[in-house]
C-alpha cells in the first residue's frame, strides 16, 4: 500500500458540504405553539412566589413582579427554547 491510499481523501466541491448548517430547515414549523410556554411557567411561578411571600397587597406585588422580572424571564427563556429548537446539536 501506498502512503496516497492510507491517506483519507480531500472532499471534492461536489460532495456537499462538510458540516450541516447549524439552523436546521427539515421541514419543522418555525415557531411551534408551545415554545413560550416554559417561559410563561418560569414568569408565573417567579410571581406567584413573590406575592405569596409579600407582606403587604398579594395582587400587586403578583402583577409587578409578572411586569419585572417577569416579561425579562419570559423573554429569555422564549429565545433560549427557540434558539434550542432550532439549532440542531447531533
Amino acid at each position: 500500500m501506498s502512503q496516497n491510499d492510507t491517506q483519507e481523501r480531500e472532499p471534492d466541491a461536489q460532495d456537499g458540504p462538510l458540516l450541516r448548517p447549524a439552523m436546521l430547515d427539515d421541514g419543522q414549523p418555525r415557531f411551534p405553539l408551545w415554545l413560550p410556554l416554559p417561559g410563561i411557567a418560569i414568569a408565573i411561578t417567579w410571581a406567584l412566589y413573590a406575592s405569596v411571600t409579600a407582606e403587604g397587597d398579594a395582587g400587586r406585588e403578583f402583577i409587578e413582579q409578572l411586569v419585572w422580572p417577569g416579561l425579562p424571564l419570559f423573554t429569555g427563556t422564549t429565545i433560549a427554547a427557540y434558539v434550542g429548537w432550532r439549532v440542531d446539536l447531533d
